[in-house]
């Protein structure tokens, strides 16, 4: 068991520091005082195990408004056992009565300014809010115009791919008569290959019918002046060509 003498610095006096450390001494089972020093310190004697009086010691720096422990002075005593339970050592009456009231003055003040912290807080968030809906409603705006967009996009594509059925419709029917036109030129074509062979068997036969009628007359023309070289031949013995 060990003693421990404590001088609390800080915002400490008149803002309920010393009944915040009677109930951390309480909850960790440490007996002794705590009282309020000449000046502006509040003195803490404490008593009790290393562990309970290491715990007590990290949670009495407090640092929550109106209460802030500037530094904390510790001295080691004998143990002595002297008191039972944890309390505070208070002074006059009109000292303790003096030091709620400074105590409520201050935290009424506190809550003032946080309440009015609150209220500006609160304005300004109306007025962000505020701006935030006219926002959204420009972009509802901007919305509704690109939905609007969208539509005559959709609209104009429509429309466009009827005109593409139209044509692809048209396509199909000019393929068609490409068709039609390729099959008659096929049968153009097969009519030109028949004609071209009439005329080349017909070309054939003229120029063996013109072989046969040449070979004809030269056979002819041959007898013929056979013919007229033997009358010579008579006129000549007769005397009657010389």
């Amino acid at each position: 068991m060990k003693r421990l003498l404590i001088t609390a610095s800080g915002e400490v006096q008149r803002v309920g520091y010393r009944d915040r450390v009677t109930k951390i001494a309480r909850k960790h089972n440490i007996t002794g005082i705590v009282r309020n020093c000449p000046g502006y310190d509040v003195e803490i004697i404490a008593e009790g195990n290393e562990a309970d009086l290491d715990r007590f010691i990290s949670q009495i720096r407090i640092h929550e408004d109106p209460i802030s422990v500037e530094s904390i002075k510790i001295e080691t005593g004998t143990y002595e056992g002297k008191w039972k339970y944890f309390e505070i050592q208070r002074g006059s009456p009109d000292e303790e009565l003096g030091e709620r009231l400074d105590a409520a003055l201050t935290y009424l003040v506190r809550i003032d300014s946080n309440s009015r912290r609150s209220v500006e807080i609160g304005e300004q968030m109306l007025v962000k809010q505020d701006q935030m809906l006219d926002k959204q409603d420009q972009m509802l705006d901007k919305q509704d115009q690109m939905l609007n967009k969208q539509d005559q996009m959709l609209d104009k594509q429509d429309q466009m791919l009827d005109k593409q059925d139209q044509m692809l419709a048209k396509q199909d029917q000019m393929l068609a008569k490409q068709d039609q036109m390729l099959d008659k030129q096929d049968q153009m074509l097969a009519n030109q290959n028949y004609q071209i062979s009439l005329q080349k068997i017909t070309n054939q036969e003229i120029q063996e019918m013109r072989s046969d009628l040449k070979d004809s007359l030269n056979t002819k023309y041959q007898f013929i002046e056979q013919q007229l070289h033997e009358i010579q031949t008579i006129l000549k013995n007769a005397g009657m060509m010389s």
